[in-house]
């Protein structure tokens, strides 16, 4: 009935701190090799279970316990950590002739057989880590308290206590360790930790060989973890594609309205042609032709031409032509998108492209060009699908 009440308990609490907030969820990048590594130090008691060992009072075979962990968070659900725990174990045993157990090479034997044994005791282990508070509660870098089982294996060692038995004696096994850890939160670098974990070895490991073919020993302890930098987790933000529909419904306007301005600009040619044709016999002055501004638009991190901007730039040929005026052909890049270094060539390559195009395509004369490449240091038109553009003027 108690250990059900302190079950019930436990699963209020860990609601409760589940719900003080709300919760992290879902994916998050990995993180670095540096990041989320933490040490540990803690003290605590060591009790020892053996064959005989309950022949003796409980505080009587509890023993000083010392803690010593380095690990890693490498999801805020999943750990890993090597840890060192020691110092001492005592007990119990039935003592039979030739016994190689961890007892005073001169203590008396008690009438009823049993001598009281005290070891060295050892335990390089690695854990792996398994934060049920995040995998259960959705993970959060400030929950007041984290509920961490564990489980690990490593080398076990058993040896005598030099003031107890000075004879040189000591035991290795190989040791499984599950237990619990228990984090609670006193800063954002600073973790207090109780800690509940059991070794079990082979029941070599005191020197005697009898009984059940497995001994342990519980530990409970209490220390402080350090985290280092970089603390937390960054939750991955799936980036949704940008709707383009309203910069394509702008550009095509303004393809409209270029195409209107060329129209009028073939007009007003064709009127003065007919004007001239009509006032031959009239000395008149040469002809000044006017071209308007001319803006080709590309599409982002690009430099080739479309159909329809290739014609407009042979309209414009034939002007820049007819009028032996130099042109300006100014290529720029939006400054939203790229390095500056990469919007440079980028505007470069627009420029040349429409150079190109008016030279070997058309037949402009060179001499009435010139290339400039502003990159992105000047935006004409204020927004970045419009700043993708090289302007033809004079």
């Amino acid at each position: 009935m108690k250990r059900t009440f302190f079950t019930l308990v436990l699963l209020m609490f860990a609601v409760s701190v589940f719900g003080q907030q709300e919760n992290k969820r879902g994916p998050y990048l990995t993180n670095g090799f540096w990041d989320n590594w933490f040490i540990s130090v803690g003290g605590g008691v060591n009790l020892y279970f053996s064959e005989y060992d309950n022949k003796m009072e409980l505080q009587e075979r509890l023993s000083p316990a010392l803690d010593l962990s380095v690990g890693k968070w490498i999801t805020p659900s999943l750990g890993v950590r090597l840890q060192y725990a020691g110092i001492r174990a005592k007990g119990k045993l039935y003592y039979y002739p030739g016994d190689n157990a961890f007892i005073s090479s001169d203590a008396p034997i008690n009438q009823d057989g049993y001598l009281v044994e005290k070891f060295n005791v050892m335990n390089l282990h690695g854990d792996v880590l398994w934060n049920i508070s995040n995998s259960i509660g959705g993970y959060r870098s400030d929950r007041t308290w984290d509920f961490v089982p564990f489980a690990g294996f490593g080398w076990a060692r058993a040896s005598n206590v030099k003031d107890w038995n000075p004879a040189k004696k000591v035991n290795n096994e190989l040791g499984l360790t599950v237990g619990l850890l228990n984090k609670i939160r006193l800063s954002s670098a600073l973790d207090l930790n109780v800690e509940f974990r059991h070794l079990i070895v082979n029941e070599s490991f005191d020197g005697i060989s009898r009984g059940s073919r497995w001994e342990g020993m519980s530990t409970a302890s209490v220390g402080l973890s350090y985290k280092f930098p970089r603390r937390d987790f960054e939750r991955y933000v799936k980036v949704e594609p940008a709707d383009y529909t309203p910069y394509n419904n702008r550009i095509a306007s303004l393809e409209k309205q270029l195409s209107e301005k060329d129209a009028n600009a073939r007009r007003i040619a064709d009127e003065l042609a007919a004007e001239k044709a009509r006032k031959a016999q009239v000395v008149q002055p040469e002809p000044e032709y006017i071209i308007s501004p001319l803006a080709v638009f590309f599409q982002i991190g690009k430099a080739d031409l479309t159909d329809k901007e290739i014609i407009n730039l042979g309209y414009a040929a034939d002007i820049i032509k007819k009028s032996g005026k130099k042109f300006k052909i100014q290529g720029s890049a939006d400054k939203a998108t790229g390095t500056s270094r990469f919007n440079q060539v980028l505007s470069e390559r627009r420029a040349n492209k429409v150079y190109d195009i008016l030279v070997n395509k058309f037949g402009v004369s060179p001499s009435q060009l010139e290339v400039i490449a502003k990159g992105d240091k000047d935006e004409p038109f204020g927004k970045p699908v419009l700043n993708r553009v090289v302007i033809v003027e004079n």
